[in-house]
């Protein structure tokens, strides 16, 4: 399935902003080898040139894990196992893409720097045009959704009454695992951060299903809606499950995240919601 935030193979989810960035990569290696000939590189070179870009987005993928890390070290000090958890999307990206840039103009200074130069420019040209095209295209989505519920008591609740403070909205179903393994996560922070409204609105369930599972897990949230027709998807663009979607007092979506958060990831995009830097 095709939506505006992915493409959804089965359970895996490819974000269209990394599909832009590796389409610009592929578009920016064909352009550069189109000028080997120009600046006379040799088949050697062109290949040790291939492959440290490969190097390079180890590098940067590694540097800017470890950045992050850095910058929430209170949370992975006292849960080291985490850090190797790269599944929760947790990268400082302007420090990876940095380091990977200075790795390939290293490596490639004295044999085809003229070469490294076209690449790195027209694949960071590629990838920003690309970027701010989708984000042109997502305006449409960046509202508060408009859209009137219903609560475990089968009460109406209109979204709209969240403006105003800070507030995460969570797509979930008891039925997903990912879903299951973020709740307590999503249970800990409403409690440690009061001045902000989570927002639990379930896909697809009845009543009895969603309480029996809060009590089976022992889980209390607040704010706890029924979305049956997925109209909160439909609103959002965000047809995976978990989706978490972060606004700020003024309704303005602020940032989003796509499958299981963690603990980490989390207080980053709170931070956002919330103006802090």
């Amino acid at each position: 399935m095709i939506t505006a935030q992915a493409i959804h193979l089965g359970p895996i989810m490819l974000p269209w902003p990394l599909l832009i960035f590796f389409l610009s990569l592929a578009l920016s290696i064909m352009l550069a080898k189109r000028f080997c000939t120009y600046f006379a590189v040799s088949p050697e070179n062109w290949q040790q040139f291939k492959d440290s870009i490969w190097q390079a987005t180890w590098i940067g993928l590694i540097i800017g894990r470890l950045v992050f890390v850095f910058m929430d070290f209170d949370y992975y000090r006292l849960h080291p196992i985490d850090i190797i958890k790269i599944q929760d999307k947790g990268f400082h990206f302007i420090t990876a893409i940095l380091s990977a840039a200075v790795w390939i103009l290293w490596k490639n200074w004295q044999s085809a720097r003229y070469i490294a130069m076209i690449f790195l420019v027209s694949s960071l040209s590629l990838t920003s045009i690309g970027l701010w095209s989708y984000k042109k295209y997502q305006q449409h989505y960046q509202q508060f959704p408009q859209v009137e519920l219903v609560d475990l008591q089968q009460k109406k609740q209109a979204l709209s009454q969240f403006i105003g403070k800070p507030t995460v909205i969570n797509l979930w179903a008891s039925w997903c695992p990912p879903c299951h393994r973020e709740m307590p996560v999503l249970d800990a922070a409403q409690k440690n951060h009061p001045n902000v409204n989570f927002v639990m609105i379930n896909q697809g369930e009845d009543a009895a299903t969603i309480t029996q599972y809060l009590e089976k897990n022992q889980l209390q949230f607040n704010h706890m809606l029924l979305d049956q027709e997925g109209l909160t998807a439909k609103k959002t663009g965000m047809y995976g499950l978990p989706s978490t979607l972060f606004f700020n007092a003024q309704g303005q979506l602020v940032d989003s995240h796509m499958g299981e958060i963690s603990q980490s990831v989390l207080n980053q995009k709170l931070k956002n919601a919330q103006g802090e830097h």
